[in-house]
């Protein structure tokens, strides 16, 4: 409650301070942004803030921090993020976390059901926002096999990303993809934490 209060607060703050020239149209941006988050904020279920001005992301829940978790880069292709929020449509990653599926009367004797864990979780993967919004989150760079992981998966972005604009564009529709770098245990608590439906909010750098 207090957060939201707090919140209010900042809406009527930057509302009032808004001045003459670049100022005011940041001004109206990050209001427009923090009504948003209003909106998220005053239901129960988890929601998301990219903040790249400020290198963090938050697992908000009640427009209380739940976790912050530190963006270590970023890139930025397409369109700014327009200041609204977004909902997760899915997520994608090359091999997906699963359990062992067992079936009937195949298996004999003690067994034990595995829970996923954190560590099964990927820290590479894509998150398919609607309105147009990509996230591709993958882990910082550490040591030979995670440049080489790195490069072959900025490859094939940097080749694919300005077909997917192009497409975009000539059907008018907005497109803005965002690569977020992250340490690894980070990226897979986000990828734990978030699943379809979820809201996001995106702060431009």
């Amino acid at each position: 409650m207090m957060r939201l209060r707090f919140i209010l607060l900042f809406i009527a703050l930057v509302a009032g301070s808004a001045s003459a020239g670049d100022d005011k149209e940041r001004y109206i941006i990050e209001n427009r942004i923090l009504k948003e988050e209003l909106v998220l904020a005053r239901k129960p279920n988890i929601y998301f803030v990219f903040n790249l001005r400020e290198k963090i992301t938050y697992i908000n829940s009640r427009g209380i921090h739940l976790r912050e978790l530190q963006i270590k880069d970023f890139h930025y292709w397409g369109s700014p993020a327009p200041g609204t929020a977004y909902r997760l449509r899915k997520k994608s990653t090359f091999i997906e976390p699963s359990r062992e599926i067992i079936k009937p009367g195949k298996n004999e004797g003690d067994f034990k059901i595995e829970a996923l864990e954190l560590t099964d979780m990927p820290s590479r993967y894509t998150l398919f926002f609607d309105g147009g919004l990509t996230i591709f989150i993958r882990p910082e760079t550490e040591g030979i096999v995670s440049g080489i992981s790195n490069f072959f998966y900025a490859s094939k972005r940097f080749l694919t990303r300005p077909v997917a604009m192009l497409w975009s564009s000539l059907w008018g529709k907005p497109y803005t993809a965002i690569v977020i770098v992250m340490d690894k245990n980070d990226a897979r608590a986000v990828y734990w934490s978030i699943s379809e439906g979820s809201g996001a909010i995106v702060y431009p750098s």
